[in-house]
């Protein structure tokens, strides 16, 4: 009998005899060498897998599939994590250089895929509130109440939206360089340009992510991986579901801000709002935090870190996470080679802001 590997005919070997024989073959020298350095016995395999990334869970509401990720216990306090303008599920593994402590201080992260992007199907008649509506939908199936929300760059739209559709179940609110463009108090948007227009500007970079997702320069960039990572949550968005770069959906998000009913007011929203933006940032300027706090009763920290751009949510992700754990009456500093969490007041001034990772 013939096998065929590759589709080219090839007689049946002795794989048994093949692999005995090399195995014999090379255990001079190799194996010896490699028992003299260490002993077999005292190798601890693992028993479980190691973690690559988060599992993309899905359901069904009103016929239309919902894709999310759920990152924590139970036990955890949740949170919704609503990234960036055009990112899909994979721009939440962009924070889990600091998963060691976002476990220690029991955070659940949930993110839901928004419309057109990963492996949501794009339907042009959906905004902001069915955003909402389907995050809601993914927390009462989980069994979530009261929940935290995390909203970076052009999900500062949507976080306005979602913590607006119900206040009472919102306990805090994190803003990271994100967009005012869906409060009362917003600057007024340009909606002069067409979809045609956003279709040929935004298609470079849907065509090539490396150029949607390139931070040159960025800080974030000594953590191993991260850019390898952030190209990875552009191929998500526009390729993974045969998208093939279409620029449809995210013309569509950029253009949503001009709809009738893109405004929300936020007004009964109680929660603390915690905002952190960078003075050297010029996608989101530092100026737009003043709109947060004009649309936001209850801001419980506004801080703009010198000399940071539009990754200033990634530089400063270990205080977010304290924050959003409930420390927010400390700040996260390295100091003498070790990452503690100290109490704002004894901060000492020129003190290293961050884990000590980012030395």
């Amino acid at each position: 009998m013939q096998l065929a590997l590759w589709g080219v005919p090839m007689k049946r070997l002795n794989f048994a005899a093949l692999t005995a024989s090399a195995i014999l073959s090379a255990a001079p020298g190799i194996a010896e060498e490699e028992r003299a350095a260490r002993d077999p016995s005292s190798l601890r395999l693992q028993e479980s897998f190691d973690h690559i990334g988060a599992e993309v869970h899905s359901l069904s509401k009103d016929g239309r599939d919902v894709f999310y990720i759920d990152e924590g216990s139970a036990e955890d306090k949740p949170v919704v994590f609503i990234g960036g303008q055009g990112t899909s599920l994979e721009a939440f593994q962009l924070t889990e250089f600091a998963r060691t402590t976002r476990e220690e201080l029991g955070i659940r992260v949930i993110s839901v895929e928004r419309n057109g992007f990963g492996e949501s199907e794009f339907d042009p008649s959906l905004g902001y509130k069915d955003y909402a509506d389907e995050v809601l939908t993914v927390l009462d199936d989980l069994g979530i109440d009261k929940f935290a929300i995390m909203a970076i760059s052009g999900g500062g739209a949507y976080a306005a939206h979602l913590a607006a559709a119900v206040p009472d179940r919102v306990t805090s609110i994190h803003a990271g360089a994100a967009v005012s463009r869906t409060l009362s108090s917003r600057a007024e948007p340009d909606c002069s340009r067409s979809a045609a227009d956003w279709d040929e500007s935004l298609s470079a970079y849907t065509h090539k992510p490396k150029d949607w997702w390139g931070v040159p320069g960025s800080p974030v960039l000594v953590i191993p991986g991260w850019q390898t990572r952030a190209y990875a949550d552009g191929t998500r968005s526009f390729y993974v579901s045969g998208q093939l770069g279409d620029p449809s959906a995210l013309t569509h998000e950029s253009m949503l801000v001009c709809r009738d009913n893109a405004v929300v007011d936020t007004s009964a929203v109680q929660a603390p709002v915690y905002l952190y933006f960078g003075e050297a940032d010029q996608a989101v300027p530092a100026e737009e935090m003043e709109h947060w706090q004009a649309a936001f009763p209850n801001i419980a920290k506004a801080v703009v870190y010198p000399g940071e751009g539009h990754t200033v949510q990634y530089r400063h992700w270990d205080q977010i996470l304290a924050d959003m754990a409930g420390y927010d009456d400390h700040t996260v500093v390295c100091r003498d080679g070790e990452s503690k969490l100290i109490a704002n007041e004894d901060v000492a001034e020129g003190e290293f802001l961050g884990i000590c990772a980012w030395q």
